[in-house]
């Protein structure tokens, strides 16, 4: 089963995933951004199996939650027909990857209800792709969804939507997203790297009609976040033999620079080690096995440019300085808050008198 490793920058969100999914509001967009790699998958799913319970409740059927891609076509812009289709397509027959954690292939609920799936798939005779005009797919999303009883569609790799013409505004696809879960009576989530921002940078009724949730990675400028790095390190050598007790402590640092705090990196590069320590012939694994795995120079800047930019979009504005602005235009400066405060309550009541 898929550990979920916590630290203080990785429970807050989670549980502000939950209580987002919990919620029975709906018609609403939940945005999860984080880094490739941080887990916001593997979350992601966690709390929906529990909120979700046995499929054998579900009713005949019926499925609660839907997952999907936005990918892109090779060196193409983003297509809303697609995506119309795929969402109609798991409404037909849904992929439930989300009913079990990523190496855990044998689970048997995922089983059992992958089995009756195929069988339906079988019946439908392979289950096209939806045929027809975006408009008319969104009618048969529309049309359908209820019947499912479906609550929520999730969106992977959300940043796509921002690909687009130069006259097409990426926020118009949320936008006509949100009018058709708002019609439907279903929530929307959409997960993705830094760049899915620029959904709701541009449009400010998109911000205010959605959930932010961000889920960062380790960072060594946070000195709350070492310990948590060193427990995280710890745990996920357990399962490895090394050729030194410590090996994992005495390159903390670097491991830490080689995998700029992210979860996903930082198990790759132990997967990859036990490889080239099993090519080698030797039964632990060495600092050459290691550091053989870092990712290439040009990687490693990207992945490094990546994590800074997400912290500069996630990081909150600076007010100080127009809110300096404000005191000065309303005669705040220099005036205790105690005095203002007396001074509005009493203008209030004058004006009430």
């Amino acid at each position: 089963m898929a550990k979920i490793y916590p630290h203080t920058n990785f429970v807050a969100p989670r549980e502000q995933l939950k209580q987002a999914l919990e919620s029975p509001e709906r018609g609403r967009i939940i945005f999860v951004v984080g880094p490739s790699g941080v887990g916001k998958t593997t979350v992601r799913r966690s709390i929906l199996r529990n909120i979700c319970g046995d499929p054998r409740r579900w009713g005949e059927g019926k499925i609660p939650v839907i997952e999907t891609f936005a990918l892109l076509p090779n060196k193409a812009y983003f297509s809303p027909l697609g995506l119309a289709q795929t969402l109609v397509r798991e409404l037909s027959i849904p992929n439930v990857r989300w009913l079990r954690d990523e190496d855990d292939l044998q689970n048997p609920t995922y089983l059992d209800v992958q089995a009756a799936i195929e069988r339906c798939q079988q019946e439908l005779r392979g289950a096209p792709v939806p045929k027809g005009s975006e408009p008319f797919l969104w009618d048969q999303f529309k049309r359908i969804a209820p019947v499912r009883e479906v609550w929520l569609a999730v969106i992977d790799q959300a940043h796509a939507l921002c690909t687009n013409h130069r006259n097409k505004d990426p926020a118009d696809h949320i936008l006509n997203l949100t009018s058709i879960i708002e019609s439907v009576g279903m929530n929307l989530l959409l997960s993705g790297v830094h760049g899915v921002a620029e959904l709701w940078a541009e449009r400010p009724e998109v911000r205010r009609r959605s959930t932010v949730i961000w889920m960062p990675p380790y960072n060594y400028d946070r000195r709350q976040d070492r310990d948590p790095f060193l427990t995280l390190l710890r745990t996920m050598s357990q399962e490895y033999k090394f050729s030194k007790p410590n090996l994992m402590f005495d390159m903390a640092a670097e491991l830490m620079a080689a995998s700029a705090g992210i979860i996903g990196v930082l198990r790759k590069i132990f997967v990859d080690a036990k490889k080239h320590a099993d090519l080698a012939g030797s039964e632990v694994i060495r600092k050459g096995d290691i550091t053989a795995s870092y990712y290439g120079e040009k990687d490693f800047k990207k992945m490094w440019a990546d994590v800074k930019f997400f912290q500069e979009v996630m990081q909150s504005a600076d007010t100080a300085d127009k809110a300096a602005e404000v005191a000065n235009a309303w005669g705040l400066i220099g005036t205790s808050k105690a005095a203002k405060s007396a001074e509005f309550d009493d203008g209030a009541t004058k004006e009430a008198a």
